[in-house]
């Protein structure tokens, strides 16, 4: 089963997130946070080449391979380890695929602020235990909606808690 970097971002958020999504209930496109995050980041960095296919892992915001510096946008106020895992995921199916990239940049516009991912061996086992993860909850029932205090702006409240 291939995997994309929304799967392995899902997983640190909610693993029940990551199981409906798989399971074909997509709620994102209605969500109107999820839409406010594809207009920022058609805004942001007006300059770069942006949406950078590869493959069926996702979709890169912008890179510059000369350098191997991979860039991604987050409408959040906060980073978090799903944003970090998911760009992971792009170092290492990059990595694996020939493709020399060794540092993600995570831009917050809303904050001002950014978070550097290195690629290392550390990286590696990460990525190797967040696929067997996935792979875990996938394969299983559905997991039992946990209230976070993030949920009240999921796409998928509803259909967890109300």
């Amino acid at each position: 089963m291939e995997y994309t970097g929304t799967d392995l971002n899902y997983l640190h958020v909610c693993p029940r997130k990551l199981w409906l999504f798989r399971h074909g209930i997509r709620q994102e496109r209605e969500n109107d946070l999820v839409q406010l995050g594809v207009l920022l980041g058609e805004q942001s960095f007006s300059r770069e080449k942006k949406e950078i296919a590869i493959g069926e892992a996702g979709v890169l915001d912008w890179a510059d391979f000369k350098d191997g510096v991979i860039h991604e946008t987050k409408h959040g106020k906060a980073p978090g380890e799903g944003d970090e895992a998911q760009v992971r995921y792009y170092l290492f199916y990059l990595n694996m695929h020939g493709i020399r990239a060794n540092r993600a940049v995570i831009h917050y516009p809303k904050k001002r602020e950014t978070t550097t991912v290195e690629w290392n061996e550390n990286s590696f086992r990460q990525v190797e235990e967040d696929l067997q993860a996935c792979k875990t909850v996938l394969a299983g029932p559905i997991p039992a909606a946990t209230r976070r205090p993030y949920c009240r702006h999921c796409a998928y409240e509803e259909m967890c808690f109300i």
